[in-house]
């Protein structure tokens, strides 16, 4: 795969302030920007995941944590989903 590496510079009065090394802030950042691209739309679930740097169950939990939709289906896609599922349990 290939990468590409993102750097800024941060104040260390700021890192102090959030009592965090460089390490802990750059994965807050990256998971706290992944949440914002899927809840934004511009990521999938997997995609923001893997942008977090983490399994897609992982970042499932942590957005159940924060109270966040995971699937957010219109009502006509919700119908459609349900009519679906009544034709497989009508089949003998």
């Amino acid at each position: 795969m290939n990468t590409e590496t993102v750097s800024f510079e941060i104040p260390q009065t700021i890192l102090a302030s959030l009592k965090v090394g460089t390490v802990e802030l750059a994965r807050n950042i990256r998971l706290l920007a992944a949440i914002a691209y899927f809840r934004e739309k511009k990521l999938s679930l997997g995609k923001a995941a893997e942008f977090a740097g983490m399994g897609r169950l992982d970042f499932m939990d942590i957005l159940s944590d924060k109270g966040i939709v995971l699937f957010d289906y219109d009502e006509s896609m919700l119908v459609g989903e349900l009519e679906g599922i009544d034709q497989l349990n009508s089949i003998p």
